[in-house]
């Protein structure tokens, strides 16, 4: 709709951008560069408010030249944020500046703002409530569409735009590097076009993690050694210079990639799931022992079943209470090697507990020890994992570097899994991913640890 200019309409002059005050509903609505001309209720509900933009001239996009020569002005319902529980209908008076460059091909051209650049529909606030709705609460785009009154399309472009600021891994200075991989979907069959037999592809996704602060600094397709050694090459010299120690799990695949890009950077072990293999080892030599002498699997009835969690736990954590069902577990003759697979599995905590290389030496001679008297295959197997990891072991020990971070950015990553009911395009994917990180890494960065205050994840 067009509105010629007149001087019934009150438009702000040159000295009104320079006025500090600002009229009371200008205020109350508060939109960054525009002024209220008006407002009122809807017979409907909802309220219209009618703003104008404070500069009263623009640059020409093709010439640059500055302009304040209107050649018309427009009226232009945009979408924006609700204001005192209500939605708003924004209607924005837009001028159409004449060039004034007789050398420039365009004539006219249409004021653009920080909050309504070239031909936008929503206001940059209301898009920003969106992408931190998604990013931040943790909410679908389909229930941020519905709050903000927003399209999907728009929703997913702010957010992938919003990717676009996210600072280049090479500029963020990284000591420990953690690296672990995740499923991006289900598992899939496909019948293969040669053989016509069917072939199960499980889709895979890498992340790196700084290790020291949580934050994600890439994402890639695959857990194989090439993707690995692939993303840390395309990493500058300085910033390849600048690390330290990585962080991995039992993988082999990883380390080799690590080993072949840094061969001078120290590979640490996860201790976490040392320990994991250790219960699995456990787990299995009780399933074993209970089918050889009960002929079945163990029952609530059975002891050594009804406790099996008990087993797991740290031995050194346990209480009176603890302590006392597990000595009656382990004093029954007839699973002596789990009592056995037991002590292999404390052996193995105590070694992985010890402060220092030379207490961590004398805890895997323990631990060798116990493997010996127990004979068992399961045992046999932990301890050449052991045996092939002690350089990372030890690497551990004495730096402490684990991969506790990537974990925790992992259980986030499956809540964003989890929100968008399957991801199909791995762009959105990896762009939720890494929005979802920077913006927490900023959040914690934020709050002064000073005054007793820490970040909430």
């Amino acid at each position: 709709m067009f509105q010629p200019t007149g001087p019934h309409l009150f438009l702000p002059t040159a000295s009104s951008t320079a006025e500090p005050l600002r009229a009371a509903a200008s205020v109350v609505f508060n939109l960054p560069g525009y002024q209220v001309l008006s407002a009122c209720d809807l017979p409907l509900g909802g309220r219209r408010v009618t703003a104008v933009a404070n500069s009263t001239e623009a640059a020409c996009p093709d010439c640059g030249v500055i302009s304040a020569r209107v050649h018309q002005r427009t009226r232009q319902k945009v979408k924006d944020l609700g204001v005192g529980g209500k939605d708003i209908e924004l209607i924005v008076i837009k001028p159409r500046f004449l060039c004034i460059e007789l050398a420039c091909s365009r004539r006219t051209f249409t004021q653009v703002t920080s909050q309504l650049p070239f031909r936008a529909r929503c206001t940059a606030r209301l898009k920003a409530a969106a992408v931190e709705a998604v990013l931040d609460e943790g909410m679908p785009i389909w229930a941020a569409c519905a709050r903000h009154r927003l399209g999907w399309a728009t929703i997913n472009a702010a957010i992938i735009a919003d990717t676009v600021t996210i600072p280049d891994p090479d500029q963020v200075p990284v000591r420990a590097l953690g690296i672990d991989e995740h499923r991006f979907a289900r598992a899939k069959w496909f019948k293969h076009p040669e053989t016509a037999q069917w072939c199960r592809v499980e889709p895979w996704m890498s992340t790196f993690v700084n290790a020291a602060t949580g934050h994600i600094l890439g994402v890639v397709d695959g857990r194989s050694s090439a993707n690995i050694t692939r993303w840390l090459r395309a990493r500058s010299q300085a910033w390849l210079e600048g690390l330290e120690v990585v962080a991995i799990d039992p993988s082999s695949a990883f380390r080799n990639a690590v080993a072949q890009v840094l061969p001078a950077v120290e590979i640490s072990v996860d201790h976490w799931h040392v320990v994991r293999l250790g219960n699995q080892m456990l787990t299995e030599v009780r399933q074993r022992v209970t089918r050889e002498v009960l002929g079945r699997r163990g029952r609530k009835q059975d002891s050594v079943w009804a406790h099996r969690m008990l087993l797991l736990r740290a031995g050194d954590r346990l209480t009176d209470a603890g302590l006392h069902r597990l000595e009656q577990v382990l004093e029954d003759e007839d699973f002596e090697q789990v009592a056995a697979a037991w002590a292999v599995k404390e052996r193995l905590r105590a070694m992985l507990a010890a402060q220092d290389i030379p207490a961590a030496q004398n805890a895997r001679i323990d631990f060798e020890m116990a493997v010996a008297a127990a004979d068992m295959a399961e045992t046999d197997k932990l301890a050449t994992t052991v045996a092939t990891w002690w350089t990372e072991i030890k690497v551990f020990v004495r730096t402490h570097v684990t991969n506790a971070r990537t974990e925790s950015v992992n259980t986030g990553i499956k809540h964003i899994k989890r929100t968008g009911r399957g991801f199909r395009n791995q762009r959105n994917y990896q762009s939720r991913i890494l929005g979802t990180s920077i913006r927490q890494t900023r959040r914690r960065r934020r709050i002064p640890h000073q005054q007793g205050l820490h970040a909430q994840r």
